[in-house]
């Protein structure tokens, strides 16, 4: 197991409590309905499952007082008090397990509409909830005024605690061990199902708690899966991994490995790659808006007779692996977010070139936390010098 940081949990609770009391203020609302997996547990520590298709399993609802009520699909009949170290956490209510909250419309009105009348609030500020639902609840209680709330809650956690930076430098380590895993065993011969094994059991047995990607991109397919291919002298391995771990702090990164030697137009494809990387990790310091990186990473490229990346250059990582901010180019985001301290942030630039009449794509992603002085790398997986 990976030796965890000492973390200040008492702290940190109190800094996520006070938080969405924020976000609950400026939106002049009572509480907050939210479904997201990861707004649950940020606003109440409450873990629910990561599986692919529990996205719309869960729902809690936050007062402004910090009492949480949370939907859980594993119970037959509500729980008082049902978590003794979260007191907070004042309730369990059953829904209808293991489906769509979507297909189970009625059931879940019925149990939102009771809880949202017993706690008699006038104004909530609604995150995820399937259009059946948001539609039946402004039917079935017409003097509850629901607000959207999704960007006011993912904004207010863009700048992280220090705590929080603590956690996802140890995610960050986590997933860098499983790509050194990765790497370690990138031999002729492999294929790409056994390698992605091989990043993603390393996680898990480091104590992550979920494994989120595992993607690759190699000269058999450009999309991304893995089909089994066995890799051979000279091929180049893109791979893309992250996983939720201590707390449900998230990590994401990517790195480009070679069988062997590569061709020549490969070699200096990486190098150009990287002299752009760096230039753009040098220009990200607060103070600087996200389009400025954009910017400075797809001209050097460009310079270079290199075509832009062809997507957002990073984003933030939190409780979600990908989260506000965005770090792409105007047009393709409602705002230019400037940098601050203490954000964590990705970049994942990448480049094509030709090399025995077939195309290949480098690219490269690592976590950030931004400093006063400017970023400081949090993954610590080599690029194969």
């Amino acid at each position: 197991m990976y030796e965890w940081p000492t973390v200040a949990w008492d702290d940190l609770h109190r800094h996520r409590a006070s938080t969405v009391r924020g976000v609950v203020r400026r939106a002049g609302v009572d509480g907050v309905l939210v479904t997201g997996f990861d707004h649950i547990r940020y606003a109440t520590g409450f873990r629910t499952w990561f599986i692919a298709e529990a996205f719309d399993w869960y729902a809690a609802i936050i007062t402004q007082d910090g009492e949480s009520f949370v939907f859980v699909p594993y119970v037959d009949e509500d729980v008082k008090d049902p978590v003794p170290g979260s007191p907070w956490i004042r309730e369990f209510i059953a829904t209808p397990s293991w489906v769509s909250s979507a297909t189970q419309a009625k059931c879940w009105l019925r149990v939102l509409q009771g809880k949202l009348e017993t706690l008699r609030l006038g104004r909530v500020g609604v995150e995820g909830l399937p259009p059946v639902l948001l539609d039946g609840l402004r039917q079935a209680l017409p003097k509850v005024e629901l607000r959207p709330i999704e960007k006011a809650l993912a904004s207010a956690r863009i700048v992280k605690h220090p705590e929080e930076v603590k956690l996802l430098a140890a995610a960050a380590e986590v997933a860098s061990l499983g790509s050194c895993a990765t790497l370690a065993t990138l031999t002729e011969g492999k294929t790409d199902h056994e390698l992605l094994a091989t990043a993603a059991g390393r996680m898990l047995e480091l104590g992550a708690e979920y494994v989120t990607h595992h993607l690759c991109l190699h000269r058999a397919a450009e999309d991304w899966f893995p089909h089994g291919t066995r890799l051979y002298e000279g091929d180049t391995y893109v791979f893309d991994v992250g996983c939720y771990a201590l707390a449900g702090y998230g990590a994401d990164m990517c790195r480009t490995g070679f069988i062997g030697t590569p061709p020549r137009a490969v070699q200096e494809g990486y190098r150009i790659l990287r002299q752009a990387y760096g230039e753009g990790q040098a220009a990200a310091k607060p103070g600087i808006k996200v389009s400025q990186v954009t910017r400075v990473i797809n001209d050097a490229l460009g310079k270079a007779g290199h075509p832009h990346v062809p997507y957002s250059m990073g984003h933030g990582v939190g409780m979600r692996t990908c989260e506000l901010p965005i770090i792409h180019r105007p047009g393709l985001m409602d705002e230019d977010v400037t940098l601050e301290t203490g954000m964590v942030i990705t970049l994942e630039p990448e480049t094509r070139v030709t090399a025995n009449g077939r195309r290949v794509i480098l690219k490269l992603e690592d976590m950030f936390e931004v400093t006063a002085t400017g970023l400081r790398r949090l993954t610590t997986t080599g690029y194969g010098d």
